[in-house]
């Protein structure tokens, strides 16, 4: 089983040591030959930024690559963008409800705040978890 996650690109800029890959982020049926049929497939370009020492020595604007992450980045990634947001809601919302006795709307609203804060908490730190959640680029077929 494979520990990293792949996706395959090509370099659309390099500044120094920051280069910018453009990948097709295609859904499992993307590939499907019948999808010009299908309204359930979805194809979206998307820009990851790479930080490599040396990059603009290493690569060339234009070049086919594989961007790679771990899986554990993967799940770390989900895990702050969906799951604990999801744990945050029902347990505020069993409190609010149950033990304090607060009204819905208040109880919703407040959840609301409350996850706010979280994700607001997350943009401020983006810079930390930039460092955590880097990707590193490997030439096609390595």
């Amino acid at each position: 089983m494979k520990d990293r996650i792949e996706h395959s690109g090509t370099i659309e800029a390099i500044e120094g040591d920051h280069v910018r890959v453009n990948i097709l982020q295609v859904s499992a049926c993307g590939s499907c030959k019948a999808k010009a049929m299908c309204s359930q497939s979805e194809s979206e370009e998307k820009i990851i930024d790479v930080f490599e020492k040396g990059a603009d020595k290493k690569y060339r604007v234009g070049e086919h690559v594989n961007v790679c992450g771990t899986l554990s980045m993967g799940r770390q990634a989900v895990a702050l963008a969906f799951g604990i947001p999801l744990v945050m809601m029902v347990v505020w919302l069993l409190v609010a409800l149950v033990w304090l006795k607060l009204g819905d709307l208040l109880s919703v609203g407040l959840m609301a705040l409350m996850l706010f804060i979280y994700f607001y908490t997350l943009y401020i730190y983006r810079e930390k978890f930039s460092k955590h959640f880097a990707f590193w680029i490997a030439r096609e077929g390595e």
